[in-house]
């Protein structure tokens, strides 16, 4: 008994894959056109082991076409011909071609050989790829169908286009365990990998406000997106994302809990100590001990300092540089603010007048200005405008203010002024930080203790007039501007004639930092939370109705 119970053991255990072909991944890159056309590039990642031929079929091509369609397989072209399903492998190596069937076209492509890895490379162009219905313009296309007779594992799926999508833009996958989200302009699709991708398959949907694409073209599948909408969901089911897919992963958590609890503690403690930045000789700032300064630390540098107040964890906000940096470009006469009358009842509002084209020496200065300028669309930029931007695009936004960061550090890393640790007595984070920072961000926060003493102050007292417009600047980098110019206004009104902006200016400045930094903020909350609108979960079963389709694989 123990000797057949040994036997059936062993070839449940070595018994082949049921399909012995491999896809290992399929990346596929989409770029739409304006006119609504799609210019598509395939990579499938294949080993086969045995059939003649890889295949894609595409049904119900009755409304679109399929043009300029070629194969290459590891950077070699293949050579097109008309297609027999029925030829050797010996016939069709080296050639691809379109097999045309009743429901639509298969895109063909022969095996070279077996049992070795190769990467082919399809590209084509499929016209329409947008569809019109009464109230908006859609993308809606199986992607990739469920695939027969192979082991097909990941997929990849980057969508772009003449513009860069906005963060909010909605987007739906279908049919699969994964993700579809709209990142740094462009969407991405892609499945978790797992041991198979079996039973699964890729539609997406996508909701453009007309008239994006220039394309004219409709289908009578549905009349609204309402239509769309419903017919994608039909038959829809939830993936539980918070299963674990390792079962090795999920036999530990099971059986060591309190190991695990233990092990995740002391990564992160060591995640911390590897990313944290700390000072020679281990160092602290004793705020309470800080005594007010009054002069312009970091050698009026606000871009250092914004550094130093993230290092130093000194109530650090990304935008709070925002509005220095539009006060900076005031005092330099790069932009000016203008009053301008709007609206029926001829309200004037302020605007930024962005149209000396000026020039910037420094990174975040210029994306932030072209940021700006591609707001306003016009040069001149109203608070709503630059919201509206901030909203549609709040990674990009969020992302030109951490780059600054990291150029900030890697600047002081190659100046000696922040380097790695020697050992632990030296200091407990890894990266140390010298004493010119140290003494810097002493005076620093110095100055912050200054001005929170100014902002409640009740009665004059000696001050540097001529050190306002930084005194501002660095109040904009701890977020109470509002309040220093506030008691500047009343207890030095004459400062403000001695600059070439009023209090209105510092107020304009503040709301637009602070409504900007909210509209982006909700945004990214809404997305994260929200299983479309620029990204989130797949959506198991559904697509119905989608264009293309119709499997493919190996045979």
């Amino acid at each position: 008994m123990k000797k057949i119970l040994f036997i059936l053991i062993s070839i449940i255990l070595f018994i082949p894959s049921v399909y012995a072909n491999k896809i290992n991944k399929i990346d596929m890159d989409i770029y739409i056109n304006k006119d609504g056309s799609a210019q598509i590039t395939e990579v499938w990642d294949v080993y086969g082991t045995d059939g003649t031929e890889w295949y894609k079929a595409i049904n119900d091509l009755t409304t679109n076409e399929l043009i300029n369609f070629k194969v290459s397989m590891d950077g070699k072209p293949l050579k097109l011909k008309e297609w027999n399903v029925d030829e050797s492998l010996t016939e069709k190596k080296g050639y691809y071609g379109i097999n045309t069937t009743s429901k639509g076209i298969e895109l063909c492509f022969g095996k070279y050989d077996l049992r070795k890895n190769h990467k082919f490379t399809l590209e084509y162009t499929i016209i329409p790829f947008v569809y019109n219905v009464d109230d908006t313009q859609i993308v809606y296309w199986n992607l990739i169908d469920e695939l027969t007779n192979v082991d097909f594992k990941n997929f990849y799926i980057k969508i772009s286009s003449y513009y860069s999508f906005p963060d909010d833009l909605d987007v739906w996958g279908f049919g699969h365990k994964g993700f579809a989200y709209v990142k740094d302009g462009i969407i991405e699709l892609s499945n978790i990998e797992e041991k198979t991708m079996k039973d699964q398959y890729v539609v997406v949907l996508i909701k453009f406000p007309a008239p994006t694409f220039t394309s004219t073209n409709t289908t009578n599948r549905f009349s609204t997106f309402n239509d769309v909408y419903n017919a994608a969901y039909e038959g829809t089911f939830e993936y539980d994302y918070s299963q674990k897919t390792n079962a090795f992963s999920e036999l530990i958590s099971k059986i060591f809990p309190v190991l695990m609890f233990v092990f995740v503690i002391v990564i992160v403690l060591i995640n911390k100590s590897s990313s944290g930045y700390g000072y020679k000789n281990n160092k602290k700032i004793n705020k309470k001990e800080v005594m007010p300064f009054r002069e312009i630390p970091c050698d009026k540098n606000i871009f250092y300092a914004d550094t130093l107040i993230k290092l130093n964890k000194f109530d650090y906000k990304q935008t709070n540089i925002l509005g220095a940096i539009i006060l900076k470009w005031i005092k330099l006469d790069k932009i000016t603010i203008k009053t301008e009358t709007k609206g029926i009842f001829n309200k004037e509002t302020s605007v930024l007048d962005l149209t000396k084209s000026p020039t910037f020496d420094n990174k975040l200065e210029s994306k932030l200005f072209s940021i700006m300028f591609k707001a306003s669309k016009d040069g001149f930029l109203e608070p709503k405008e630059l919201e509206r931007y901030c909203k549609n695009n709040y990674s990009s936004f969020f992302d030109i203010f951490d780059k600054h960061i990291e150029e900030q550090i890697s600047e002081l890393t190659f100046k000696g002024l922040i380097r790695k640790r020697i050992d632990k007595t030296e200091c407990r984070q890894k990266n140390v930080m010298e004493d010119k920072l140290y003494y810097d961000s002493i005076n620093l926060y110095g100055l912050k203790k200054f001005l929170v003493e100014f902002a409640s102050m009740n009665e004059k007292t000696a001050i540097e007039v001529k050190l306002w417009d930084e005194y501002l600047m660095f109040a904009y980098l701890f977020g109470i501007a509002d309040k220093v110019a506030s008691q500047l206004k009343k207890l030095y009104p004459e400062v403000f004639e001695q600059v070439n902006y009023d209090y209105n200016t510092v107020v304009f400045l503040n709301h637009i930092s602070r409504s900007s930094y909210s509209a982006a903020s909700a945004a990214r909350s809404a997305a994260e939370n929200y299983s479309s609108g620029g990204g989130g979960f797949s959506i198991g079963g559904g697509g119905g109705g989608s264009f293309g389709g119709g499997g493919g694989g190996s045979r």
